[in-house]
């Protein structure tokens, strides 16, 4: 891959990435239902993985080409520039790529360690049998209770883990039920598989505020929908309301620690809290049932208009040819299939070389 092929790469797919996330955004709104919200976070940022993917090892089709009609020297100090443009916003991506992966890996090593020493396992089964749920659990399932937990909060990596201060256990029954109800429908809903996935679309593209407010929200939809089971298990909306206060409360007096970064806190910010509180309010005063069937169709639109923005790309390559509609395949895939016998196009690398070669000869 050359500079100019990486710049329309780098633009393109900062594009089709705000618009993905736009669409999301618009859906959740028409469907306003906490788990189809859920899903469509979800699905946002696996096709926002998908395009990536697809535009580094698919070629694409060019529907646009490069304007013509500019001069020699135009398009000569035109791909010069946007070359070494290009140079500098990789270097500045990976660096933020670098940054991200750095502290992601130091929270997660404190994370373990934090596990590790401040923390003491109990009887999981006693536990949820003391708090009358009756569910099943997810499989290998471990509570531990801590004096230095500022709330609770689920993580996962091999096994599910639910980490409990231990002020909780001096609590009314009706609160400790309550808050592991919530961190259990966390598990049971794979949203630290979830939380993984829009790790790396944060990783991959730290430097948008699209994909940080994406980010964001899918966070506090999840707490809706934990909200929402937990309360309807429980059987009162207004009892669940007591303990986010309560949680609340009693967080806010404990020092905080940088141990739950990175893991599906119960939440002790005060803005969450009353968007939660609101939801909760008004999800108790409306409780039929979502229709399966818009849920379904917002997906589907949301899988469309991912693979209908997928066809669309920048023509920001001036040496692009403009003799077809595809662009060449990429040099890692194209070499992948010829180890198959499968020939595809991937002689566009020629063609540029031969075009600057000749705007060269034709400024000097």
């Amino acid at each position: 891959m050359d500079w100019r092929f990486a710049f329309e790469v780098g633009s393109t797919l900062c594009v089709q990435v705000t618009v993905v996330i736009a669409a999301t955004f618009l859906l959740q709104r028409l469907t306003d239902d906490a788990r189809s919200a859920c899903r469509l976070s979800t699905a946002g940022f696996l096709c926002v993985i998908g395009l990536v993917a697809a535009a580094f090892a698919l070629p694409h089709r060019r529907l646009l080409h490069f304007p013509t009609g500019m001069s020699r020297e135009a398009i000569l100090g035109f791909s010069v520039w946007q070359g070494r443009i290009a140079m500098v916003l990789a270097a500045v991506w990976a660096a933020g790529v670098l940054a991200s992966l750095f502290r992601r890996m130091t929270n997660c090593i404190r994370l373990l360690r934090f596990l590790r020493k401040a923390c003491r396992q109990i009887d999981a089964t006693a536990m949820l049998a003391r708090s009358e749920i009756t569910s099943q659990p997810p499989d290998g399932l471990s509570i531990l209770i801590s004096d230095l937990a500022p709330g609770p909060f689920c993580w996962q990596l091999h096994r599910p883990v639910i980490v409990l201060p231990s002020f909780l256990l001096d609590e009314e029954q009706a609160t400790l039920k309550h808050v592991l109800l919530h961190e259990l429908e966390h598990l049971r809903t794979q949203h630290p598989m979830q939380h993984f996935l829009q790790g790396v679309c944060s990783t991959l593209f730290w430097f948008h505020p699209l994909v940080w407010s994406a980010a964001s929200n899918a966070e506090l939809i999840r707490e809706y929908l934990c909200d929402e089971a937990a309360a309807r298990t429980a059987g009162k909306f207004g009892d669940y309301l007591r303990t986010l206060a309560r949680v609340a409360e009693c967080c806010s007096s404990v020092p905080r620690s940088d141990a739950p970064q990175g893991t599906l806190a119960f939440g002790n910010h005060p803005s969450a809290l009353v968007q939660r509180s609101k939801r909760l309010v008004k999800a108790a005063s409306h409780q039929a049932q979502p229709s399966k069937w818009h849920s379904t169709a917002a997906l589907s639109a949301l899988l469309i208009c991912t693979a209908m923005v997928q066809q669309l790309w920048l023509p920001t390559n001036a040496m692009a040819s403009q003799r077809s509609d595809w662009s060449p395949w990429p040099a890692w895939t194209a070499n992948a299939l010829h180890q198959f016998d499968v020939n595809v196009r991937d002689f566009e690398r020629f063609e540029e070389r031969v075009q600057m070669h000749e705007l060269l000869q034709s400024t000097n």
